[in-house]
């Protein structure tokens, strides 16, 4: 089992009774690191700092949940130099954290958060080390480390840990890079606009490579009345990836056949395979935040159904009383957390989700290439086929 060493290493006073439920903020001062004098030191004029004054506070858990998966990288982290910020993550923090988080200046001061995994009950500090500043960037080594020095019984369970890491000088670092080893072993140089989750690993594909199975000819419904949904937003649409409603990017959109392959399309390199759909078979659409902030978009109401016709995408659904109205309110969705629309391919399975229970399909589905365009973000879309 690792332990903790006596090298130049940063845990904070009191950061290890933090973990336990104690209070653990930690300002460093007389360790390396902790901005004490040096005649050799740099004097930041060009956004350098090899000894910055910092303070760490241990969080005792992961406070993103973790947003982040274990067997794609070995720990998050990433930098605020506002309050707002780190307010994400804070709604369930211990009080200590919280004030921790309060008392910043962050006219003087950024703070740094990281998160990591270890092996076991004790592994659930975060130890860093050659905390500095380079070129404007904060640069770190963290490694979860046992906290109890071999002192009590250590139960097999794999366990989170998360420190925030505050950091003084003048100029402020601007951006995050920290190498982060797990208690496997596992290191990664990880930065902050890596975000919380890497979009080649999520379930699903944006759209098929090849030809659509058929192309009809323009929709018309025989019904007298009937009105046919608009397209709701303008221009061309981001495929798979785009912003929310601030236009910065983060949002990652997927069709997920839960059927494909026995287990579900990830990891999968057959998008055309997966992405086919017989009457009546179900599939999901995902959206995921994979940042490292919180994303607002709209209700998630706000989506079109089109199918590609001889003129162009066209809605396959419609109402009789040509009503199509939706509210603006603003959703936040957390770094990691997705959100998921149930589908199944039919005339009823395409309007089964929508909160308007007047749509309807119109006329009934052919073979051909369909898209899901949520237009209550930076109108994200994906596409799929339907097969007879």
């Amino acid at each position: 089992m690792r332990r903790i060493s006596r090298r130049s290493t940063l845990r904070g006073i009191g950061a290890v009774a933090g973990a336990i439920g104690i209070a653990g903020i930690a300002g460093c001062l007389g360790e390396p690191g902790s901005g004490s004098d040096d005649d050799d030191a740099d004097d930041g004029t060009d956004g350098s700092d090899p000894d910055p004054e910092i303070a760490i506070h241990q969080v005792g858990g992961a406070l993103s949940g973790p947003a982040w998966r274990r067997t794609e990288r070995p720990g998050f982290c990433t930098l605020f130099d506002d309050r707002s910020g780190p307010e994400w993550l804070l709604g369930e923090a211990r009080p200590e954290t919280v004030g921790f988080v309060e008392e910043i200046d962050f006219d003087e001061s950024v703070l740094a958060y990281v998160e990591s995994v270890g092996r076991s009950t004790c592994e659930r500090v975060v130890e860093f080390a050659d905390v500095a500043i380079e070129d404007g960037t904060l640069t770190a080594e963290a490694t979860v480390v046992d906290a109890d020095d071999g002192d009590v019984a250590c139960g097999q369970a794999i366990t989170y840990s998360g420190a925030f890491l505050r950091v003084t000088a003048d100029p402020l670092p601007e951006s995050i890079r920290v190498g982060i080893t797990d208690g496997w072993g596992n290191r990664a140089e990880l930065t902050g606009t890596d975000g919380v989750r890497d979009p080649a690993s999520l379930d699903g594909f944006v759209r098929p490579d090849g030809d659509p199975p058929s192309v009809p000819s323009a929709l018309s419904c025989p019904d007298e009345g009937f009105e046919r949904h608009p397209a709701a937003y303008e221009g061309e649409v981001n495929w798979g990836s785009g912003g929310g409603v601030d236009g910065e990017s983060g949002l990652e959109l997927r069709v997920v056949d839960p059927e494909y392959d026995d287990g579900g399309s990830a990891g999968s390199s057959d998008p055309d395979g997966a992405l086919r759909f017989e009457r009546g078979d179900a599939f999901r659409i995902e959206m995921t935040n994979v940042s490292a902030r919180p994303i607002g978009v709209g209700n998630r109401a706000k989506y079109v159904l089109e199918v590609e016709t001889e003129t162009g995408w066209t809605d396959v659904r419609g109402s009789d009383d040509g009503r199509f109205e939706y509210t603006d309110e603003l959703v936040s969705i957390r770094p990691g957390a997705t959100v998921e629309w149930s589908f199944s391919m039919d005339e009823a399975g395409l309007v089964a989700e929508h909160p308007n229970d007047d749509l309807r399909v119109c006329p009934d589905l052919d073979a051909g290439r369909y898209r899901f365009v949520f237009f209550g973000a930076d109108d994200l879309a994906v596409a799929f086929d339907h097969v007879e």
